[in-house]
């Protein structure tokens, strides 16, 4: 019997199938950080480059990519010296 090895986050993720028109469905996901009783939207990703032909592909899609991504946030969060990188943020010219 393989054992899952559960990492707990303050992330979660929710899914959203789209319409794109009739017979074309895209992904997309909002991951959430939930701290010290407050919510903030960490990312609203739509994948409109990946169609699918069901609502119900698009929305596996989707929570596939949303995992990954909260996977790599948790990843970066348990590291030290990762919030003092991250709060840096990024500048756009």
């Amino acid at each position: 019997m393989q054992q899952t090895q559960i990492i707990e986050s303050p992330y979660t993720v929710a899914v959203y199938p789209i319409e794109q028109e009739p017979g074309v469905w895209f992904a997309a996901y909002l991951i959430r950080e939930y701290k010290d009783g407050m919510e903030r939207v960490v990312a609203n990703v739509a994948m409109r480059h990946d169609t699918h032909r069901t609502a119900a592909r698009a929305k596996h899609a989707a929570r596939c990519a949303g995992e990954g991504a909260i996977t790599r946030l948790a990843a970066r969060h348990l590291q030290p010296g990762a919030t003092a990188h991250a709060n840096q943020g990024a500048r756009h010219g």
